[in-house]
């Protein structure tokens, strides 16, 4: 009786075997799969974030208005046997003077309303020159008084979008610009920008 026990354990065990082979190769199988998804999904992340390649400051070249300070580079560098500079950005926008404003705190229009409602604002006009801006800075209470009756006639909603704000960008702008003398306000950036409830 005890040979037939050890020899019934003996099967159980020589049965056990090729299920257990048989699981260990399913479990390699799962995880080189699994491995393989990992390391695809990591690849994927890993392009997605890759850096973009900004040019160098000396590989750009800025045309100037007339084209003779890029000119005479050029010349310069064809002198001495080496390749010209590529022109890599043509339409370069000039930025004119920039005047920062002290920030406002303006009532704005609360119809039917009990609560008052205010924006607080920090603004940058751009000028073209510093005869502009001098003008600007003469004129600021008049620029101010403007800005104000331009915000007081807006209500909260009509600032929330930001096709509101641009609205009233070019509101500031056309306003400001009907009564210089000088020079006209090429710009109106908003660089804080706070609405109350």
């Amino acid at each position: 009786m005890a040979e037939e026990n050890q020899a019934a354990e003996e099967t159980s065990t020589e049965a056990e075997a090729p299920a257990s082979g048989g699981s260990n190769k399913v479990l390699l199988i799962i995880s080189t799969v699994q491995l393989i998804a990992v390391l695809g999904i990591a690849g994927v992340i890993g392009t997605s974030f890759k850096k973009k390649q900004v040019p160098e400051v000396g590989d750009m070249s800025l045309e100037s208005k007339d084209g003779s300070a890029e000119d005479a580079a050029e010349g310069e560098a064809e002198g001495e046997g080496a390749a010209p500079a590529k022109k890599q950005f043509k339409n370069v926008r000039e930025f004119g003077v920039m005047i920062d404003l002290e920030q406002l705190t303006i009532n704005l229009s609360n119809t039917g309303s009990m609560n008052p409602k205010f924006a607080r604002v920090n603004m940058s006009l751009e000028v073209p020159n510093i005869d502009v801006e001098a003008e600007v800075t003469r004129r600021m209470p008049e620029v101010r008084n403007t800005i104000i009756d331009l915000f007081n006639a807006k209500r909260p909603k009509d600032l929330a979008s930001p096709e509101g704000k641009n609205y009233l960008k070019e509101e500031i702008r056309n306003a400001l610009n009907s009564f210089l003398i000088t020079g006209k306000i090429s710009g109106v950036f908003f660089t804080n920008f706070a609405i109350s409830g």
